[in-house]
């Protein structure tokens, strides 16, 4: 289970989570106003494609965070939701919290719902555990609970084949196949080679002119124990000139070499694909794992294609 005491007690990252959790679930996500109590609350935008036509309900998210007393969220805490729910001319009011809402609370909202103005609903921390248990959105447990996540690093879920999976470890989203095994590569042996890819030093940069290394799929030929290891490297399209050259990382990466060595022997002969990619981060457009870097290469992820050229071979 998650710690939500792992979050400060001001509610600051708490309302954070909330934030790219709605974010990854593909809603549409604005801040209100700093409230009375100090915190800000969310406006999302639901979208839904309906049987006739699509459309769309605004929800007013008030996140509370009362994880390190334990309390449950009281009245007090909700009070004026239908007028804070016209302020921002929203339809719906949700409540999301890192304890319970009291059972005061839960009547007041069935009540509200009933009346058939606004329409209701809670999240208490068992459901936002639930709704962070998913591909997109898992990333996020070790982004905000570093030291629950040590318990649950990876989350692995099998593909339409016996030999591909899809995977989350720490904050990425990897493929994982194998020549004929039926089973992914040893998770060891695939966190040692993200390990390899975190070490490679990058130029620091500001929010949105950051040089980022993401590892893409881990190939494992398990005939002749080799890997293939797809990663991008993403750095900022005006930055050009900072990027770290091919050679550089190869004096990391060892392309052609053993991932292994203890001096007179190496072994799992590992090929690295390194694919420089020029990004605009500021873009509503742009995401570190978006499926425009998955897409096009899936059948080299399932087989071990090369993409472009090994790193090896660029230097």
């Amino acid at each position: 289970m998650l710690d939500f005491k792992e979050l400060p007690s001001d509610g600051i990252k708490f309302e954070q989570l909330i934030r790219e959790l709605c974010i990854r679930s593909e809603f549409e996500v604005h801040w209100t106003g700093v409230g009375p109590d100090g915190g800000r609350d969310l406006v999302v935008t639901e979208k839904v494609a309906g049987p006739l036509a699509p459309f769309e309900r605004k929800w007013l998210v008030s996140c509370k965070h009362l994880a390190h007393s334990g309390n449950s969220v009281g009245l007090d805490d909700v009070r004026d939701v239908t007028d804070a729910c016209r302020a921002v001319n929203a339809a719906g009011f949700l409540l999301v919290c890192s304890t319970q809402p009291s059972s005061s609370v839960v009547r007041r909202l069935h009540e509200i719902n009933a009346h058939g103005e606004i329409v209701t609903r809670y999240w208490d921390g068992i459901e936002v555990e639930r709704r962070l248990d998913t591909p997109a959105t898992f990333p996020l447990i070790n982004l905000f609970f570093p030291v629950s996540a040590q318990n649950r690093p990876w989350r692995i879920y099998n593909t339409d084949s016996p030999s591909f999976w899809a995977a989350n470890y720490k904050d990425y989203f990897v493929y994982l196949a194998s020549r004929d095994a039926n089973t992914f590569p040893a998770l060891e042996e695939v966190e040692f080679i993200v390990r390899r890819l975190e070490s490679v030093v990058l130029p620091g940069g500001e929010d949105w002119h950051r040089h980022i290394m993401r590892p893409r799929a881990v190939y494992f030929d398990n005939k002749h124990e080799n890997f293939v290891v797809f990663a991008d490297y993403l750095f900022p399209r005006d930055r050009e000139g900072e990027i770290v050259k091919p050679q550089k990382i190869n004096t990391v990466l060892r392309d052609g070499e053993g991932l292994h060595r203890d001096g007179q022997t190496s072994w799992y002969r590992t090929f690295w694909d390194i694919r420089y990619v020029p990004t605009m981060q500021s873009s509503d457009h742009f995401h570190l794992d978006h499926k425009e870097y998955y897409e096009p290469y899936m059948n080299h992820f399932r087989v071990g294609l090369v993409r472009m050229k090994f790193i090896g071979d660029l230097v």
